[in-house]
């Protein structure tokens, strides 16, 4: 019955033969089901519901199973393990290509090349390289019954810089790379290829989505050879569209959303007609047994590190404001502050700053649990300690401001600072006190303090440059959340009520 749902979505007749077995002809061709997903973000507990869809579609039809990327960060299930937990659900589901996102480069390369290692699909991108040649091979052919399926993988080369401490080693070099430039050539290129393979369809795997300034609708205007593009980074629920290529053909271009919002599923008729739908996770009673079973045995290792209580709070710490829009990446948010504190403590530094985009979820009121700590701060980027001067730092503010009233992942969020702004016409600095002695005073443009940060923010970043000439002093080497840890366990285990609100550390004054 599950089945027959969703091959009633499909509207494709051609899916119905499991109704009618005994008289359905042995000869008659099968269509082709791509089932695909984009920017799941960990979220495990749907790759169950999602292999039962592909498992029904295979009853009638010669299926597929992809992603688009943006598979392994998201939270604290693939954070324990940086990533090896969602890996494991993939392999259980299996795949037969799989994309990269941006996010896919969050624990940085290192650990992405272990992770496509342990991966039981061909990961295919054609513009992440290393000395000008891909890293992974560009397309990836499969034949299914007489026809050849061919996927190509591109990445969008935002990654480069919203990702950018993952290209850089300890010494700043750049070894990889995801050029903006020649995009269309690289792409054309693999798709000409996989053509004189003898590819009968392409379809594109494609991470670009549909914000400039590189998007798949561009991709396709440019290019030629692409039958489908299924889409993903822009998180854009997009049925089925069709887009003009370069010489004015139609190309179909799917995406699903996010986080397992839907199921896409791309038919290809034996006449090679590309029709796709999206199918609502929410609606399908049924799951995998296999890929169940992995998923709770993962859960079941977790459980004890994961669902372990290290502190209590009386109220919620936040990355939202009153009115419950995000705030952490254009003003001050209680979650912040105790962020900020928790590393300056961590680090013994004067000072302390932390980049918003790096606090991605809201603490909520009650037992403080290790998952908590890691939903909020996910990256567990390594803590430094620098010696900086105060134009240094007065710079790094500037640079977290520069893009204000807009969020931007560089604001700061600061322990041992007051900032003083006004507004009006634009956005102005107008002083920056230092905590000393239990007192405020004006920032020295000219003397050394020492900074608690991350190696993001300290070298890694685009974000805040000002620190990349600061000296790096001794510090034992921690994680933001290990810095979390240590210093709710330093409160006794109950977070103190001056972190109920915000604590006036970044101040706006409105100018008339």
């Amino acid at each position: 019955m599950f089945g027959l749902q969703i091959f009633a979505l499909l509207g494709v007749c051609a899916l119905l033969f499991c109704c009618e077995k005994e008289n359905a002809s042995p000869k008659k061709e099968r269509s082709i089901v791509v089932v695909y997903e984009n920017d799941v973000h960990c979220q495990g507990e749907g790759y169950a519901k999602f292999a039962a869809v592909r498992d029904a579609v295979r009853d009638t039809a010669d299926v597929l199973t992809v992603t688009s990327g943006d598979f392994l960060q998201g939270g604290a299930f693939c954070g324990m393990t940086k990533g090896a937990s969602v890996v494991a659900l993939m392999n259980a589901v299996g795949y037969d290509a799989v994309a990269l996102g941006n996010h896919e480069f969050d624990y940085k390369i290192p650990r992405l090349l272990e992770v496509a290692g342990s991966l039981n699909a061909p990961v295919v991108c054609s513009n992440f390289e290393r000395e000008n040649l891909p890293v992974f091979s560009p397309s990836v052919l499969k034949r299914v019954g007489d026809k050849t399926v061919a996927f190509v993988g591109v990445l969008t080369p935002h990654t480069e810089f919203a990702e950018s401490y993952a290209f850089h080693d300890t010494l700043l070099r750049k070894f990889y790379r995801v050029p903006a430039k020649g995009l269309a050539q690289k792409v054309q290129s693999a798709v000409d290829a996989a053509r004189r393979d003898g590819a009968d369809y392409v379809l594109l795997l494609s991470h670009l989505g549909m914000e400039p300034p590189a998007t798949s609708v561009d991709l396709i205007r440019n290019t030629t050879g692409i039958h489908a593009v299924l889409d993903g980074h822009s998180h854009s629920v997009i049925r089925e569209r069709f887009v003009q290529n370069k010489t004015g053909d139609s190309v179909l271009l799917s995406q699903t959303g996010s986080h397992f919002k839907n199921v896409g599923l791309l038919d290809i008729s034996p006449e090679g007609i590309f029709h796709s739908r999206l199918l609502p996770l929410d609606s399908v009673k049924s799951a995998s047994e296999k890929v169940s079973v992995v998923y709770d045995s993962i859960l079941a290792d977790a459980s004890r590190r994961w669902e372990g209580k290290i502190a209590y709070s009386d109220f919620a710490l936040m990355i939202e404001d009153s009115g419950g829009d995000r705030a952490v990446r254009n003003a001050e948010t209680n979650l912040g502050d105790f962020v900020a504190d928790a590393m300056r403590f961590a680090t013994g530094a004067q000072i302390a700053l932390v980049n918003g985009g790096a606090i991605r979820k809201s603490i909520p009121a009650g037992s403080v649990r290790y998952r908590d700590v890691l939903d909020a701060m996910p990256f567990e980027n390594e803590m430094l300690l620098i010696r900086a001067r105060g134009g240094e730092i007065l710079g790094a503010i500037r640079e977290g401001l520069s893009k204000w009233p807009a969020e931007f992942g560089g604001f700061l969020q600061v322990s041992g600072l007051r900032i003083f702004l006004s507004v009006g016409d634009s956005l102005r600095l107008e002083r920056v006190e230092v905590e000393q002695d239990g007192a405020f005073v004006a920032l020295d443009s000219a003397a050394f303090y020492t900074v608690g940060l991350s190696s993001y923010v300290a070298y890694a970043g685009e974000e805040i440059v000002s620190f990349r000439q600061s000296e790096r002093m001794p510090c034992r080497i921690l994680t933001d959340t290990e810095a979390m840890e240590r210093f709710m366990e330093n409160l006794g285990g109950k977070i103190p009520d001056v972190y109920r609100a915000p604590q006036g550390r970044i101040l706006f004054q409105r100018m008339r």
